[in-house]
């Protein structure tokens, strides 16, 4: 999020604008898992979903993003995103699930919130009949983590309008 909002007081302000609507989009097309002291959640969407359409953005209230942080931000946002969507959907599989977010608080890393959201929110899948399980990172710190929880990196490549680099990894359900 720092491409998107370089400025870390804005940065703290604005990402709870861009946070509740990927909430009440993935509470409605695929799963939420919040820990029970509210130290971090995890959002996913199931497959069918993925990327999000114009009726799941009027819903979510996630079309209202452009106002809500800002023209700028929003390019920044949506050049990026847009362009890692279609690798994404070309790299998925029939019956995917992805992880849209997993955030924990930063005075609780590092106690293990993390992965029991992420296998709260791998059994949610499985049970919904997903057959795999997707997601990027842009951190490559991450991709360790996620290589421990059983997923594999199955495209890394640099998004030209951003210049970041970014991975996706997958995991069998």
């Amino acid at each position: 999020m720092t491409y998107v909002f370089p400025d870390p007081i804005t940065r703290i302000k604005l990402l709870r604008k861009l946070f509740l609507p990927t909430v009440r989009c993935s509470h409605r097309y695929g799963g939420v898992e919040v820990t029970s002291g509210g130290e971090g959640a995890l959002t996913w969407l199931s497959g069918e979903y993925f990327p999000l359409r114009l009726p799941e953005l009027v819903w979510s209230g996630m079309i209202l993003t452009p106002l809500d942080i800002g023209l700028a931000a929003f390019k920044r946002l949506q050049g990026h995103e847009t362009y890692c969507e279609h690798e994404i959907k070309k790299l998925s599989p029939d019956g995917f699930a992805y992880i849209w977010s997993l955030g924990v608080s930063p005075k609780s890393t590092g106690k293990g919130f993390g992965g029991h959201l992420m296998q709260t929110a791998l059994t949610a899948m499985r049970s919904r009949g997903h057959s795999a399980c997707l997601l990027k990172t842009e951190s490559q710190r991450n991709v360790s983590l996620y290589e421990h929880f059983g997923f594999k990196k199955i495209h890394a490549n640099i998004v030209p309008e951003s210049g970041l680099r970014y991975w996706v990894l997958r995991k069998e359900l």
